[in-house]
C-alpha cells in the first residue's frame, strides 16, 4: 500500500498538524506501510526518515496557504502513482487539492480535520454560513471518510459534511519518548509551571501571564516557562514586566525536539490556557505522557483529552486558573496522582501505537 500523506505545513515550528503528520509518517513506517508527505516548500526542514515532495509557490502571508495556480498540475503528477492519499486540515488549499486531483485520477482520498473555529458550537451561525461555500461542500464529499481529532472538531465538520462518514480517532503521543524517566533531578527546584505552544491570541498566555500574578503572592519564586514562537511576543514580555514579573516568567523561544521530554517531565505543572478554537491540545499528551500534572481550560476538545486526568478550568478567568496551579503546587501527592493518572490515560487511549492501528484501519476499509 502506497500512501501519500498532504500537509499544508511541515516546518520544524509550524504545530500540531506538522508533529502529527511527522509521527503518522513514522508509525505508518514502521507498519511496513509506503508512506511520502506532500508539503509546501520548507525554510526549517522537518527530519523524517521518508520521501517528502515540495510543491513551490507563493504563499499568503498571513496563513502560508500555497497560492499558485499550478498546484493542480504538479500534484497529478506527484499522484498518479500512489494508491491512496491522506489529507490533514480541512480548511488549507493543499490538501482540498490533493482531494480534487485524487478524485480525478481515481484513487480513494481521506480527510482528518485538526481544527475548529470562533464559537464551534453555534450551529446558526456556521450550517447556513456552510452552504454559502456549496463549492467547498462538493470538495469534502469526494472523500471517503473523514477523520476529527476529538468530538469537538467532529461536530464542528459537521457542519460541512455528511456525518455518516466522519469518525474519531485522536492525536497520538510517542509514550516512549515522553516518559517520567526523563526527570532531571538536578534542575532548579522553584515550582515551575510550564507552557508549551504557539503565542497567538487564542491560546490564552496573556491569561497565564496575569495567573503569575497571583500565585507569586503565594509562591514569590515561582517560574513560567513559555515555550514557543509567535507575534505576541513582544506583548507578553512586556506585559509580564508590566506586571512586576520579570524574574517569574521566562520565554524559551522555539524549543528543539530533543529537549522537550525533559522539560515536561521536570516541571511542576503544564498548562494549556485557550480561550477558543481549540480541537484538541497535543502538547496536553506530551506532558501527561511525562507525569506532569495537567491544566487546561473548558474550551473546545480539551476536557476531552485530559478527562478526570488534571483539573480544568473557565476559561480567559486568571483569578481561577491561578487557584488551580496553586492546588497543584500545594500538594506533592496531588500532583504525582495525576501525573500517574495522566500516564496511565495516554498509554491505554493515546500511544502512537494504538491511534495508528485505528487508522491503518481506515486506510484497509478505504483503499
Amino acid at each position: 500500500m502506497r500512501v501519500a500523506l498532504i500537509t499544508e505545513w511541515f516546518n520544524t515550528y509550524e504545530g500540531g498538524v506538522a508533529g502529527h503528520v511527522k509521527n503518522l509518517a513514522l508509525i505508518l513506517k514502521k507498519n511496513k506501510i509506503d508512506v511520502s508527505i506532500i508539503t509546501n516548500k520548507m525554510k526549517e526542514k522537518t527530519e523524517v526518515n521518508v520521501p517528502v515532495y515540495e510543491v513551490e509557490g507563493i504563499k499568503d502571508p498571513v496563513f502560508k496557504l500555497n497560492l499558485s495556480p499550478k498546484i493542480t498540475k504538479k500534484m497529478k503528477n506527484i499522484l498518479k502513482d500512489f494508491d491512496g492519499v491522506h489529507c490533514h486540515h480541512a480548511f488549507a488549499r493543499l490538501p482540498l487539492t490533493g482531494i480534487h486531483v485524487a478524485d480525478k485520477i481515481n484513487i480513494p482520498s481521506i480527510l482528518t480535520t485538526h481544527t475548529v473555529s470562533l464559537f464551534p458550537d453555534s450551529e446558526y451561525l456556521w450550517r447556513p454560513l456552510s452552504y454559502g461555500y456549496p463549492r467547498y461542500r462538493l470538495q469534502i464529499s469526494k472523500v471517503k471518510e473523514i477523520i476529527a481529532v476529538s468530538e469537538s472538531a467532529k461536530t464542528f465538520i459537521e457542519y460541512f459534511a455528511d456525518e455518516n462518514k466522519i469518525s474519531v480517532i485522536p492525536n497520538g503521543v510517542d509514550v516512549n519518548r515522553f516518559s517520567p524517566d526523563n526527570k532531571n533531578e538536578n534542575v532548579d527546584r522553584r515550582p515551575t509551571i510550564l507552557y508549551m505552544g504557539r503565542l497567538v491570541p487564542k491560546k490564552g498566555v496573556h491569561i497565564l501571564i496575569r495567573a503569575m500574578s497571583h500565585i507569586v503572592k503565594k509562591y514569590p519564586d515561582a517560574l513560567l516557562l513559555i515555550g514557543g514562537k509567535g507575534k505576541m511576543k513582544t506583548f507578553l514580555s512586556s506585559y509580564a514586566n508590566t506586571l512586576g514579573l520579570k524574574e517569574n516568567v521566562r520565554f524559551l523561544g522555539y524549543v528543539p525536539d530533543n529537549m522537550l521530554p525533559n522539560l515536561y517531565s521536570s516541571s511542576d505543572v503544564f498548562v494549556l490556557p485557550s480561550v477558543t478554537a481549540e480541537s484538541f491540545g497535543i502538547t496536553l499528551l506530551e506532558a501527561m505522557a511525562s507525569g506532569t500534572p495537567v491544566i487546561g481550560s473548558s474550551v473546545g476538545g480539551i476536557p476531552e483529552v485530559i478527562g478526570d486526568c488534571g483539573l480544568i478550568v473557565e476559561p480567559g478567568n486568571p483569578k481561577k486558573l491561578s487557584d488551580a496551579v496553586i492546588t497543584f503546587l500545594d500538594d506533592e501527592n496531588l500532583r504525582e496522582k495525576f501525573g500517574r493518572k495522566g500516564r496511565k490515560r495516554v498509554e491505554e487511549k493515546y500511544s502512537w501505537d494504538i491511534v495508528g492501528k485505528n487508522i491503518i484501519n481506515v486506510y484497509k476499509e478505504v483503499m
